[in-house]
């Protein structure tokens, strides 16, 4: 399934997870990679519509030391725009050094419920637009 992150690091950035417990990649089989995968294409055309851009990082962080804080296998996938940060890979160093303030959605600012009841109609709108 694909949710709307509640912490988003930039506007439209959303988890694809899949619904088995699962910590890794490398546990899917391959009927499961082909559903998580093909979940994230429909999740990114969405995504596309909604915010405007062809344009998206997608990351999977694995363990702690490589800044995964929820132990369950998710892919994020993050719309990008021209200018959202001052330079396009600004937030490679902040994974690398897992800077709580950006990476760690722990720390992130949460978004209210009426922010995202409102994203999610939106969201609701695009998906039914690509039928």
């Amino acid at each position: 399934m694909a949710i709307y992150n509640i912490a988003p690091v930039l506007p439209g950035h959303s988890l694809v997870i899949p619904q088995k417990h699962l910590t890794g990649i490398l546990e899917l089989n391959d009927q499961e990679m082909f559903e998580f995968f093909d979940t994230a294409r429909t999740t990114v055309r969405i995504l596309m519509k909604a915010f405007h851009t062809d344009s998206f990082d997608w990351s999977i962080q694995e363990k702690p030391e490589a800044g995964q804080t929820i132990e369950h296998l998710h892919l994020h996938i993050v719309p990008r725009l021209k200018g959202d940060l001052k330079h396009p890979g600004a937030w490679y160093p902040l994974i690398q050094h897992n800077d709580h303030a950006i990476i760690d959605s722990f720390y992130r600012p949460r978004l209210s419920m009426e922010v995202m009841t409102s994203i999610i109609r939106e969201l609701k709108k695009a998906a039914l637009g690509l039928v």
